[in-house]
């Protein structure tokens, strides 16, 4: 997904927040971007999507309409805006207390599902979060982030 598209969906999202009075999580820094990427790999032996960094710098973290997208920064001992505590890094160290998650990164979650891609950052699925079935295959995180938005608004 080209940028601009990612970001006209964002835009829909963040006017809808706002109309409701909901919090916003702002940009990711590219230093946030790079530190998230740096960690994700050390912690996790992950590949931080391409398309997933370009949503970080335009929303670090978004929580709307029963789909939460994690964010670079955010933990339980640091949230962001209005108690958003999904990190990417928080997320997953939670997630993987349990088994079965170890194979893949989660990049967000909605009321049914997890939103994962493989560890080398590829093969976006949308996957049951008490089963793992995967439920929906997407060509690229970017089409998955702009389906399951344009799904809630």
């Amino acid at each position: 997904m080209r940028i601009h598209e990612m970001q006209a969906v964002i835009d829909q999202v963040s006017a809808d927040q706002v109309r409701y009075g909901e919090a916003q999580q702002g940009a990711a820094t590219p230093e946030q971007v790079e530190q998230v990427r740096a960690e994700v790999t050390a912690r996790f032996g992950a590949a931080l999507p391409p398309d997933f960094a370009r949503f970080l710098a335009l929303s670090n973290g978004l929580d709307y309409n029963g789909v939460v997208l994690y964010g670079a920064t955010q933990s339980e001992t640091a949230p962001g805006a209005n108690g958003f505590w999904q990190g990417l890094v928080a997320a997953n160290a939670a997630w993987r207390k349990g088994p079965g998650h170890e194979q893949y990164l989660v990049l967000g979650e909605t009321d049914m599902d997890l939103f994962t891609v493989g560890l080398d950052g590829t093969d976006p699925v949308l996957r049951d979060k008490v089963s793992s079935d995967v439920n929906a295959r997407f060509a690229s995180v970017g089409a998955a982030i702009d389906a399951i938005l344009e799904q809630r608004l």
